[in-house]
């Protein structure tokens, strides 16, 4: 007759059975952020090709930019599947490469965000054609067949130039507003639209496309922005003006 397994050893075998259920969860989570952090450094200008300056290149960027210092090896873990940073670095990681820190991480869609912002932008698409308007500037909303209809909500005509215009709204926390600016945002004006405390008063600010450049994540279809505001909304080290007159701030 077989001598029953006690309890010591039953609980024994659950750990062992927790810890291999634990170990292959995990490289198959370093394997799926190896295959996003390579995507996202092949979509990226200047990220070099992996055997061309790659690993080297993340890891000077990640120390010039942030002051985070990695090596060589744990850069080539992340990419080849063996590895995944800690959550702080892969904030930093993300907006080294412009991307959505939640996509790099886990893979998710933003599809909560995409609709908030199609919501918002109807209403700084309003506030800024009425404002115009006000000014004696023609508008007009582009039509569903516009071949520029992702990056272009407003066309005005000022000084006789035909602008394209992206009105985005701004939610506002303390002194940072975060807002979005389209994919293909050289070929526009981008409008910011940020609230003040009282309800009826709002500011405009011309997001200039060097700002979006250096420091824009791309999220989705969008690329989300932050910055802070003062005389001008300042992202990092690229001020973008407040617009006191359409007719010649733009």
């Amino acid at each position: 007759m077989d001598n029953p397994e006690s309890e010591g050893e039953r609980l024994s075998g659950a750990k062992r059975h927790k810890r291999s259920s634990d170990i292959s969860k995990g490289p198959r989570l370093a394997e799926d952020f190896g295959r996003r952090l390579t995507q996202a450094c092949d979509n990226h200008e200047m990220c070099p090709p992996l055997n061309l300056g790659r690993l080297s290149w993340i890891q000077t960027q990640l120390d010039k930019r942030y002051g985070e210092t990695v090596s060589t090896e744990s850069v080539r873990k992340w990419l080849s599947g063996l590895g995944r940073p800690r959550h702080d670095k892969v904030e930093k990681l993300a907006e080294l490469l412009k991307v959505d820190p939640s996509w790099l991480n886990f893979g998710t869609t933003p599809d909560d965000d995409m609709k908030r912002v199609g919501a918002t932008q109807n209403a700084a698409v309003n506030l800024v054609s009425g404002i115009m308007l006000a000014q004696g500037v023609p508008v007009a909303i582009p039509d569903d067949n516009d071949p520029m209809g992702n990056a272009v909500n407003l066309y005005a005509v000022i000084g006789g130039r035909n602008l394209r215009i992206y009105a985005t709204f701004g939610t506002v926390k303390g002194e940072t507003v975060r807002f979005y600016a389209p994919i293909e945002f050289e070929h526009v004006n981008v409008v910011l639209v940020v609230p003040t405390e009282s309800e009826m008063a709002f500011r405009l600010f011309h997001v200039l496309p060097s700002a979006i450049s250096k420091y824009g994540h791309k999220r989705g279809g969008f690329i989300e922005m932050a910055g802070s505001i003062g005389t001008s909304v300042a992202v990092r080290d690229v001020d973008c003006p407040e617009i006191k007159h359409v007719k010649s701030a733009l």
